[in-house]
């Protein structure tokens, strides 16, 4: 038993746990394996795959199911094994996802439009619109035809991703409620130039109780800085946000920290070692 056994830490990654375009701070690495050491939990929660997120948190020790996908997905990091996925399409009985995927790409010229199923990142747009962060991540991915995935079926979606400007993506929501697949998706801004679909009722903090249920009893603090946050830091136990986040994270966080570039697990843990 140590100072934090029966407690869970679950942090976002961008703009929390590490700078945007950083690394993980040698502070925030110390802190992580301390609280562990002491027998805390430790977990992620973004809307990367694990494998896009290995890269970042290399080293880190993981050990607790963590969320991926934005929700979509419930991974054992140690067991490098899935645990649990809800895809995008599961509803979609009249196949409205191809349907409003082939007109955003007539509409949005400019947009870099992404498919994530459970084994890649399908970039369904031309070359040319890419997301610049693209070539600097850490997973694979595949310029696709749209057609090879339409079967959805076979091949679910989990998360359909938009990058464009966020004037563009103001009208590429309108079209996906005109089109009737904002119904059945929960759909956000994970950045201003960033929108993506999951399906309903699904999200970081949705995916808690499912964590709730593989630890009994444990007491989840999350961390978050971003609107996709939102609900994770509603159903933690304890919520904390960087002094930087988005001011509805902030004003719906229990704990305001320090900046993300001041290494904000390592403040965390200062204070729960303090006993908050």
């Amino acid at each position: 038993m140590g100072k934090f056994t029966g407690k869970l830490i679950i942090s976002d990654l961008d703009g929390t746990l590490i700078p945007r375009g950083g690394v993980i701070s040698s502070e925030n690495r110390v802190a992580i394996q301390k609280f562990v050491a002491e027998g805390g939990r430790f977990a992620i929660a973004t809307g990367r795959t694990p494998e896009a997120a290995a890269g970042y948190v290399e080293g880190l020790p993981i050990n607790a199911p963590s969320v991926f996908f934005n929700g979509a997905m419930l991974y054992d990091w140690e067991q490098k094994q899935v645990m649990k996925t809800l895809p995008l399409t599961a509803g979609d009985e009249k196949n409205l996802w191809p349907a409003f995927a082939r007109e955003s790409l007539k509409r949005f010229k400019e947009a870099c439009l992404e498919v994530y199923t459970a084994d890649n990142c399908h970039v369904v747009t031309p070359e040319a619109n890419d997301d610049p962060r693209l070539p600097f991540e850490y997973y694979r991915y595949d310029h696709t035809d749209l057609e090879t995935l339409v079967d959805t079926g076979k091949t679910p979606w989990l998360k359909f991703f938009a990058c464009d400007k966020h004037e563009h993506l103001e009208e590429y929501v309108k079209l996906a409620e005109e089109m009737g697949v904002a119904q059945l998706a929960n759909g956000f801004y994970s950045e201003d130039n960033y929108y993506e679909f999951v399906a309903r009722d699904v999200s970081k903090g949705a995916m808690l109780a499912a964590i709730r249920e593989a630890l009994p009893g444990i007491e989840i603090i999350a961390c978050g800085d971003y609107l996709n946050d939102k609900e994770m830091l509603e159903e933690a136990d304890i919520s904390v946000a960087p002094a930087n986040a988005h001011e509805g994270i902030r004003k719906a966080a229990r704990l305001k920290g320090c900046a993300v570039e001041e290494h904000l697990l390592a403040w965390l843990v200062e204070r729960l070692e303090q006993g908050l």
